[in-house]
């Protein structure tokens, strides 16, 4: 194994080069300063919590040109990207070595994922977005299901800090181009942002590979002083993919191309009834819309055959609760949620030259009530603890309960230990428990379960200048959902819970900051997420003790950066991916591949054409994958080259 070598030559780097303003900001992890509002349901200060936390500024992204929200979690302990080829690909995150499925993501607080957990990252940009706070570990007991390994919550910019606007514009290889701008206005009411994206790519295959992508996004924050407050959010993306590629990654296709339309929309509102208590209510709608469509001659035949797979499905949720701050610094919380979720499908074909015939359709809705409480203290400055637990009843599923036990303790002033050990559960998706066209259904699925337990170290040797932290986890998954074969005649398959899984692993960060100019992270994950248990009617080619594909036992990161106050930085981004296990679909069956080990390089640099003025004008460039490593995260998709990117930024204050 390499990883010591790969260690050893991160830590030589960071510690002989020194550290970036901008970009070591955009890793702040559990920092003393750093208020985290994911991790609980009141806001907390992120030392003192009893889960892995990282804080990413959206400012510091779009500074160093980072426009997708995937590839600013790439900087994250425990995040493994997959995207399946080009921009715009489908692109997936695995946390902590759990199924893509396991992590739930929010914007302003409205859960986004699909039923059943999947979220694609492809369209997620870092237009208008404030920060993106991302928490490591179950937390069902606070979002219900789909929080099995974490969340990924994003925040528009609320613009309460200053009056201004931007404009940004670059483009370079593969015929990208990227324009977005943004203006915030605050005022005695409170804060208005307004931001808007547009991101294109001719793509990296050599034909039928385009991608364009347009997103807008707003928020509106009402200050009321000490009575109150209140803040809508909205954000649109239109997004259009061609892909030639089959299931194999063979390019073969030259009509085939999916869309997809997303708007979300969330309210936070509070109250402060009493000196001591207070009540808020968040309500959020997500609604989505997806076409696929191609056109081919099937095997067999001479006539162009036209298909297409439409669906059109939402999220909705209503949160009440109330916070209760007691003298003895304690907050009790007690919250209710009611959520719905829709989705509708079909799919058509027929001869281009003729009308298309339906020839499957699928329409199927739910909704869950949950109750919850979290008990939050602190005892003596010394000791923070949580006690949480939830019941969720579900039209599906029916009744779960998910519970959750931290603490965090100050051992001495710049040493602190965390633990914790809590549960979790994924929901089944729609077609895995109703009738498809090619599934019977199967309606006493049970929810995927977790058990897991956390140990870690912080500490901070010099405020602001030396921070470390070290996680081990252990997690344990049961009650995996696997697809079952039909029998004839109409081999019509079924799903049940089959397999279970572990995923146990250690993560450490390394931050400095020696100067004001300089700053650094460093961060390597181990993780060893295997197959455990097959039970009796699995039909899957693994075996017990097989690895998960798609997850690399070995990774680390690098992050470098140098900026002068007003004046021209530079940063770097050093990303290691060890090897891991993937499917050869080419085959029949699909046989086991091993892909190899990779480091990737990305540079980003600024230079000021304008001094200190309120109007500034900034040119920039980015060069990512700097040595042209030819590397894949799915077998037989291709990743994109080297790619230069050079443009330019203006701004001012009004």
């Amino acid at each position: 194994m390499h990883s010591k070598p790969i260690i050893l030559a991160l830590t030589f780097v960071l510690l002989s080069i020194g550290p970036t303003n901008a970009i070591a900001q955009a890793i702040d992890t559990a920092k003393l300063g750093t208020v985290v509002v994911s991790a609980s349901k009141v806001p907390r200060p992120a030392a003192t919590l009893s889960q892995a936390v990282t804080v990413l500024s959206g400012d510091d992204l779009r500074a160093r040109g980072v426009t997708r929200v995937s590839d600013a979690l790439r900087e994250v302990p425990g995040a493994s990207l997959v995207q399946s080829g080009s921009y715009g690909a489908v692109t997936s995150l695995f946390l902590r070595g759990g199924e893509s499925r396991y992590t739930k993501v929010l914007i302003d607080g409205v859960p986004v994922n699909a039923p059943g957990g999947s979220f694609d990252f492809s369209h997620l940009t870092t237009d208008n977005i404030e920060r993106i706070e991302i928490v490591r570990g179950p937390a069902s007991v606070l979002y219900g299901a789909d929080a099995v390994t974490g969340i990924v919550q994003i925040f528009t910019r609320r613009g309460l800090a200053q009056r201004g606007a931007s404009l940004a514009a670059r483009g370079g290889t593969y015929h990208s181009f990227d324009l977005d701008g943004d203006a915030m206005g605050a005022g005695s009411f409170g804060g208005l942002s307004v931001g808007g994206g547009h991101h294109s790519s001719d793509g990296i295959l050599p034909f039928n590979n385009q991608y364009r992508n347009g997103t807008l996004s707003s928020a509106l924050t009402l200050a009321g002083g000490a009575r109150g407050d209140a803040r809508i959010a909205a954000r649109y993306t239109a997004a259009e993919f061609h892909y030639p590629t089959d299931f194999a990654g063979q390019p073969v296709d030259s009509n085939s191309y999916r869309t997809q339309h997303r708007l979300t929309v969330g309210l936070d509102a509070g109250r402060n009834l009493s000196a001591n208590m207070q009540a808020r209510l968040l309500a959020g709608n997500n609604g989505v819309s997806d076409l696929t469509e191609d056109i081919a001659v099937p095997f067999g035949s001479s006539t162009p055959q036209h298909s297409a797979f439409r669906s059109r499905g939402y999220r909705r949720n209503v949160e009440g609760r109330l916070a209760f701050f007691l003298p003895t610094d304690a907050t009790v919380t007690v919250g209710a949620v009611y959520e719905k979720e829709h989705e509708k499908s079909s799919n058509s074909s027929g001869a281009v030259a003729a009308p298309t015939t339906q020839t499957d359709s699928f329409d199927a809705s739910r909704h869950n009530v949950a109750y919850y409480s979290e008990l939050l203290g602190d005892l003596a400055d010394r000791v923070s603890y949580t006690i949480s637990g939830r019941v969720d009843d579900n039209s599906d599923y029916r009744r779960f309960a998910t519970y959750r036990l931290g603490a965090n303790a100050t051992v001495i002033p710049t040493l602190r230990i965390r633990a914790s050990l809590s549960t979790a559960f994924n929901a089944p998706a729609f077609n895995q428990l109703r009738p498809t066209l090619y599934t019977v259904g199967s309606p006493d699925l049970r929810p995927e379960k977790i058990r897991s337990a956390e140990i870690g170290l912080v500490t901070n040797f010099h405020p602001d200048v030396v921070h470390f932290s070290t996680s081990y986890f252990a997690q344990r998954f049961s009650d995996l959902i696997q697809y079952v074969n039909g029998a004839p005649p109409t081999f019509r398959g079924s799903f049940a819970n089959l397999t279970g899984a572990t995923s146990n692993g250690y993560e450490a960060e390394l931050q400095l900051s020696p100067t004001t100019n300089w700053r650094g992270s460093a961060s390597y994950t181990i993780v060893n997420p295997r197959v455990t248990r097959i039970d009796p009617g699995y039909q899957g080619g693994d075996r017990a003790g097989d690895a998960l594909i798609r997850r690399p036992t070995h990774s680390g990161t690098l992050v470098l950066s140098y900026s002068r106050p007003r004046g021209a930085s530079l940063g770097t981004f050093i990303s290691y991916v060890g090897k891991r296990p993937d499917l050869d679909f080419a085959q029949f069956p699909s046989q086991r591949v091993t892909l190899p080990a990779y480091t990737k390089v990305d540079l980003s640099a600024e230079y000021p054409l304008t001094g200190p003025n309120r109007a500034q004008l900034s040119v920039n460039a980015r060069i990512e994958n700097l040595f042209n490593r030819r590397y894949e995260e799915v077998l037989n998709f291709a990743s994109p080259r080297r790619t230069v990117l050079v443009g330019g930024r203006a701004s001012a204050l009004f």
